[in-house]
């Protein structure tokens, strides 16, 4: 009877004991609420308030806010645009792919902002991947402000801790182009796929981002094909942070927030060791998302000021390597330095994330485009949105609208 008991006592102990781990009533943040993270229910919600799901830092407003200019006569949406040789419907377009808002600049000046789904001008909207395009821009600034000598150059010259590993061998170049050779599998339906299993060491056992993806090994020779990974941005994060000197939300708020005179905070999601997720979880409003495709689609000048290396656009969008081209991953788009291309580019470029986050440039007719959405079907719906964005940019251009 005793021994009966002690096991019910030590079964009623295990299950408090989990209980406590899964809800965590000391912290905000607990697996139960990271694991709703993509739940119907909730992410419509969560990926607008992520600083109620993991933790974060803030990047203040500009000392000196300065909103984009708005347009005298704007323009608004066609009725439909061409994919595959069909007309798509654009409102049915917007609808289907859980639109939360949709800006759109011609020439710097805002000719449609819309917000849907009760997002708001003020609602910080998460960026997904679109937040590794945002570290190779501050990578940019280092290399301009000199703390970063070359492209050439090895992670482990920067960050001694890569040394002997396969990620030390890697240059910063390889990184940017998603060109590492490091084994990885970035399958996101498969739940024991590295990425999964990074999620669940990261997110819900509290592993640091950095170690998890550093002891990573090569499946081959850097340089040699592009392999769409998230630890390289990680990793790129990691260089970048030691090569200024300061953590990179500390860089990116000192060098784009304060020069773009971004209008509202924004914040970054951190591991549970104070490391910025850099490969995701960048969180901000429309306005300041569309300053960022404004700023490469004035190749890097902001206020007449060079912000960017002045070939650095070019350069990131127009790789002539062939397997950074279309087919070579992704059927409907190439890669450059962690800039997206779309077939057959017309000094157009994009920056992606998951569910379906975009932030279009075409330089020739001075478009900038920015979609945010909660779409689980992003993946099928990638190439109608390339089209859908090469047929708002026709429309603003056309001499009907001039």
């Amino acid at each position: 009877m005793r021994k009966r008991t002690l096991f019910l006592l030590a079964v009623v102990a295990l299950i408090v004991a989990a209980l406590l781990w899964w809800f965590r009533p000391w912290s905000p943040y607990s697996p139960s609420t990271m694991t709703r993270l993509f739940h119907p229910e909730y992410r419509l919600d969560n990926f607008r308030a992520m600083e109620r799901v993991f933790p974060y830092v803030t990047l203040p407003a500009s000392d000196t806010p300065t909103p984009l200019p708005r347009a005298a006569t704007p323009r608004d949406l066609p009725d439909t645009f061409r994919h595959e040789g069909q007309d798509i419907d654009v409102s049915e377009f917007l609808t289907r792919t859980e639109t939360t808002g949709l800006m759109v600049l011609k020439d710097g000046e805002i000719q449609l902002e819309r917000y849907f789904q009760d997002t708001e001008p003020t609602s910080r909207l998460t960026s997904w991947s679109m937040a590794k395009s945002v570290v190779s821009t501050l990578v940019a600034i280092a290399l301009e402000d000199g703390h970063i000598r070359s492209l050439d150059d090895k992670a482990s010259d920067y960050v001694p801790a890569l040394a002997g590993k396969a990620y030390g061998d890697v240059s910063i170049e390889n990184l940017l182009m998603m060109a590492t050779g490091i084994d990885f599998d970035e399958t996101y339906h498969k739940h024991t796929s590295d990425i999964n299993l990074l999620f669940y060491r990261v997110f819900l056992l509290g592993a640091s981002a950095r170690d998890v993806v550093a002891n990573r090994p090569a499946a081959q020779p850097p340089g040699e094909r592009f392999h769409y990974i998230s630890p390289n941005t990680q990793i790129l994060a990691w260089v970048l942070e030691e090569a200024v000197g300061s953590p990179v939300a500390e860089y990116a708020s000192a060098k784009l927030w304060q020069p773009l005179g971004m209008e509202d905070d924004a914040i970054w999601n951190l591991d549970q060791h104070g490391v910025e997720l850099a490969f995701c979880c960048l969180n901000m409003t429309l306005r300041d998302y569309a300053k960022l495709g404004q700023l490469h689609l004035q190749q890097g000048v902001w206020n007449y000021q060079q912000v960017l290396p002045e070939d650095w656009v070019f350069t990131a969008t127009r790789r002539p390597e062939p397997w950074m081209a279309e087919g070579h991953g992704y059927a409907e788009r190439g890669y450059g330095y962690h800039l997206w291309t779309p077939t057959n580019p017309d000094g157009e470029y994009f920056l992606n994330g998951v569910w379906g986050q975009t932030i279009w440039v075409a330089e020739n007719p001075g478009v900038v485009i920015v979609k945010t959405s909660v779409d689980p079907e992003f993946r099928p719906h990638t190439a109608e949105m390339i089209s859908f964005m090469r047929g708002v940019t026709a429309h603003l251009s056309s001499d009907s609208g001039k």
